[in-house]
Formats: C-alpha cells, structure tokens, sequence
C-alpha cells in the first residue's frame, strides 16, 4: 500500500516546476532553477526560449523574465534579488555570469553571519546585498564568459565580447568588450 502510494506521489513531486514556460521553449539539462519563494510569478521564460543555465533568487527576494526566442548557454548563472530583466532575441553565451546584487556583505562578520544562514537554513530572507536591476533589451548578443553586474542597463541590439566584464550601462547598437569593457563601435 505504501510502495503503490509513492510510485504515484514521487513523480508528481519532481514534476512540479515554480516557473513559467512559454509556449515550445525548453530547460535543458544542465539547468538548474532555485526558487525558495514556490511562486511561479517570479521566474517568467517566454517562448520558442532555451535555457541551459542555472537561475537562482536569492532568499530575500528576486525575478527573473527571460523573453521570447532567447538562448542561454551552459554553466552560466543569473541570481536576483531583485530583478533581472532579459528582452527578446537575447542570446547569452557559454559560462556567463549576471548578478543584480553583491552576493555576498560587504563586512566580513555579516558575510560569516551569511554563511552560517545558508549552511544552517538556506539563503537568509533580512539581508542587504545592495540589490539594482539588471536589464539587458531586446536583439542583445553577450559572448562566452561575460559577467554582468547589478544596475546595469545593456541597451537595443548591443553586442558584448568574450571574456568582458560589464559594470557600466551599455549603448545600444555598439559593439563593446574587454576588462573593463570598451566601446569598440557602433553598428550601422
């Protein structure tokens, strides 16, 4: 009785998704989608989009939107506290990195504080990680291994190189890369 009970009730446990799903798109292995809120609101994927990347919110708050015929690769990582906003037609390379917030306090003894929360009962909900939305529009391409830090706005058609690290906003229709990221051109 109890063995019929939990064939029937285990897959319905690993079959619930706490996101949204558009229409023919796909979260492909490796993926993994962390939402400790259990509110599908928070984490929006439009449609004809793949992920293959690692989408985390963070204990005291977070979203994510990703629009429609977006890609994101392998082992890249989008954690929000707050809002990390992705248009249409983005792609996102390989091994990339976006954060809306610090991830970690400033002060050492509230990164210890931190530490302890998470080993003992997962990401703390009273915390501030300094937290500014992230939004990247439409027709962006983001090369392999970008990091993207929070406030950041990556406007219309831009383009990031390989390997750059974005701190600051980035016009739309340019071309831009490197460590600190350059203006490089703008596209016609």
């Amino acid at each position: 009785m109890i063995k019929a009970f939990l064939k029937k009730k285990i897959p319905n446990i690993f079959k619930k998704k706490y996101y949204k799903l558009g229409k023919k798109s796909k979260v492909i292995y490796p993926n993994k989608i962390i939402n400790p809120f259990k509110d599908s609101e928070r984490i929006n994927i439009g449609k004809n989009t793949i992920i293959k990347c690692e989408i985390q919110l963070l204990g005291h708050g977070g979203k994510v939107t990703i629009g429609d015929y977006c890609f994101i690769g392998e082992n890249s990582y989008l954690w929000s506290g707050k809002s990390i906003e992705i248009g249409n037609r983005v792609l996102v390379g390989h091994n990339c990195n976006i954060y809306d917030n610090d991830v970690h306090p400033i002060d050492a003894s509230l990164r210890h504080k931190q530490y302890m929360d998470i080993v003992e009962s997962g990401q703390p909900r009273n915390i501030d990680l300094r937290d500014e939305k992230v939004l990247i529009m439409n027709d962006v391409w983001i090369g392999v291994n970008v990091t993207i830090l929070k406030g950041v706005v990556i406007g219309e058609g831009a383009i990031i190189g390989a390997n750059s690290l974005v701190t600051k906003d980035v016009k739309s229709n340019t071309i831009n890369a490197g460590n600190p990221l350059k203006y490089i051109r703008t596209i016609k």
